[in-house]
């Protein structure tokens, strides 16, 4: 039984850290999102023909 605590103890800490490092990336992605947004919004036509968003 100590041995099956010990494998689901490691197998959610790896789960954790995953999770963490997954967060970490979508906060990277939206950042890099919102950036690019900013510069097609600068760098849009007209607001007739405006990206949507801006």
């Amino acid at each position: 039984m100590a041995m099956l605590n010990l494998r689901l103890h490691l197998e959610n800490r790896r789960i954790l850290a995953e999770n963490e490092r997954l967060r970490e990336r979508a906060g990277a992605l939206h950042r890099e999102n919102l950036a690019l947004r900013a510069n097609l919004c600068k760098a849009a036509p007209p607001p007739a023909e405006a990206a949507p968003g801006c």
